[in-house]
């Protein structure tokens, strides 16, 4: 069982939590990646809530946000996600569909979804991997399906070989 209870919903940019619309909006500034409201193709928001835990588990792992919010938003070339935690704060990130890989799956002891991102972020010279945690709802299932047929249309996946032979 997780410690933390989760929900995804499917939402438009201008029904994200205030706290997470305004960062995400200076980040596309700062990227010149346009008017978020308007690039915006699909967007989704999971909440997160900490289950009670003892003090020992608090102290082996940490004191985890007991409340938080994830909003993930999809562009024509952009992936963009901006967390927020009630002690950690807000942090906006990205990436462009074309340096990124993408894989989607459900977790086995969750059961929630998962977005595991890889690639360059924000530019960066750095390779870098991580999971979205979204919640069990069909609305994340979904997002995560239009993501991968996102980033498979401008980064087609390799043919492969198989006994001399491309095959599909």
């Amino acid at each position: 069982m997780s410690q933390f209870m989760r929900a995804t919903r499917d939402c438009s940019f201008s029904e994200l939590n205030p706290g997470l619309s305004g960062p995400i909006r200076d980040y596309f500034q700062a990227h010149q990646l346009g008017d978020a409201e308007a690039v915006t193709r699909l967007c989704c928001e999971t909440t997160s809530k900490k289950h009670a835990s003892s003090k020992l588990t608090d102290l082996l792992e940490g004191e985890p946000d007991a409340a938080s919010q994830l909003a993930i938003l999809l562009t024509e070339d952009w992936l963009v996600w901006a967390f927020h935690g009630d002690r950690t704060g807000t942090v906006v990130s990205g990436a462009r569909l074309t340096v990124i890989k993408v894989q989607a799956f459900t977790a086995r002891r969750t059961k929630y979804m998962q977005l595991q991102v890889s690639g360059f972020m924000n530019d960066s010279k750095e390779y870098i991997r991580g999971n979205l945690e979204l919640g069990p709802e069909l609305a994340a299932q979904k997002f995560c399906e239009e993501v991968l047929q996102a980033v498979n249309k401008v980064k087609p996946p390799p043919r492969k070989k198989l006994f001399g032979v491309i095959s599909d």
